[in-house]
């Protein structure tokens, strides 16, 4: 499985097609071969469910080239992993109630995104 589309399909899912959006679940979250897909969507051919997987995948690589939420999200994290490390280092220096605040703020943040 392909974590990077099983991402991108939650994140811009909803702006493919319907065939696209159903045939990439399946693949993806669903894991079902190309036929069984076929299947699952009526009985059609094999070739129109890998059309719709290879047009959907096609369209959520420009969407995440174009938006970016997916690298933004990832930066954001290790930052936010940075600042929780940081904090860590100067808790075990002394005990400023104020660190316990940053980290309340930092889980808000991490709940957030």
């Amino acid at each position: 499985m392909n974590i990077d589309f099983v991402v991108l399909l939650d994140i811009y899912g909803g702006i493919l097609s319907k065939g696209q959006r159903e045939a990439l679940d399946l693949r993806y979250n669903a894991d079902l071969t190309l036929s069984e897909i076929a299947e699952e969507m009526g009985g059609i051919s094999r070739q129109s469910v890998n059309d719709f997987i290879k047009k959907g995948e096609k369209r959520l690589l420009e969407l995440e080239r174009i938006l970016g939420t997916v690298e933004r999200h990832k930066r954001v994290t290790v930052k936010l992993g940075e600042i929780k490390d940081m904090i860590g280092e100067l808790k075990k220096d002394g005990s400023d109630e104020r660190f316990a605040e940053l980290e309340k703020a930092l889980k808000s943040i991490e709940e957030t995104i």
